[in-house]
């Protein structure tokens, strides 16, 4: 049975899958459980070695194929490396896991982090949905998934350009679910809450009700072309329900004491 439903998942999304971030947290999680569905895996960050690693670590446990394609997201011609790499391969599910978040006043970060984030966490998932998403529409099958957060449902002060990007992505994977579910092409966005990944570590903040990384990609994957928006867990879940009847400036405070409690010293 295990094995009719991992066939069954590697067909419609295979053969091939593109994973963004896969050098940590929840990229490299969802690299490692899409090549336990039997899926090749294409695998995206800046680390080259990281990726080295990681590939050979799916071609030994699974023996799928697993091709490392280091690449700075931010970059503006960072398509062109990825094109080059993917050509001849059928990209069946794209993952737009990559990104960062950057803890603190609006006011007093850099232009060019700002910047950095926008590319990482915005413009790229655009356009490589934009890249890979005509082929999987002309096939009427495959799959895209774009991470957002559940910060993304309320502006967040201490993550307000953090938290815009989110609802881009919440935004872009809804709205897209809509447009190509009549062409066989599931779309996603996944709003995790706070997940036991380097994220936190890079974000400067401390762990608040930290998922598990493995949990969140394989409840994710169990709803990929069942349900448009994902919030992985009961508690983040039930929250993200809750704020439906909330005013907008409640959750706000809310979700500003959160950041600014988990914030480091």
């Amino acid at each position: 049975m295990v094995k009719s439903l991992s066939q069954t998942f590697a067909q419609r999304y295979g053969p091939w899958a593109l994973v963004t971030g896969a050098s940590s947290g929840i990229g490299r999680e969802f690299a490692r459980q899409l090549a336990a569905r039997g899926l090749n895996v294409a695998l995206v960050a800046r680390r080259a070695a990281r990726l080295d690693e990681l590939a050979a670590e799916l071609v030994a446990a699974h023996r799928v194929e697993a091709r490392p394609i280091p690449v700075d997201l931010c970059a503006d011609s960072f398509l062109d490396p990825i094109r080059a790499a993917t050509a001849g391969l059928e990209i069946g599910l794209l993952v737009n896991s990559a990104g960062f978040s950057l803890t603190g006043p609006f006011l007093d970060m850099k232009p060019d982090d700002l910047t950095r984030l926008l590319n990482l966490n915005s413009r790229a998932p655009a356009l490589l949905a934009r890249e890979f998403g005509p082929a999987m529409r002309a096939r009427r099958r495959g799959g895209i998934i774009f991470l957002s957060s559940v910060t993304g449902f309320a502006g967040t002060p201490l993550w307000s350009l953090y938290a815009a990007t989110k609802a881009f992505n919440l935004l872009l994977g809804e709205a897209l679910a809509a447009e190509l579910r009549a062409d066989g092409v599931a779309v996603m966005a996944l709003a995790p809450g706070t997940t036991r990944t380097e994220f936190l570590d890079v974000a400067g903040i401390s762990d608040f009700m930290g998922m598990e990384v493995e949990a969140v990609v394989a409840h994710a994957l169990s709803r990929l072309g069942l349900s448009d928006v994902v919030v992985p867990g009961l508690v983040y879940s039930a929250g993200v329900f809750a704020m439906r009847f909330l005013p907008r400036a409640v959750n706000r405070a809310v979700f500003g004491r959160i950041i600014a409690g988990m914030r480091r010293a």
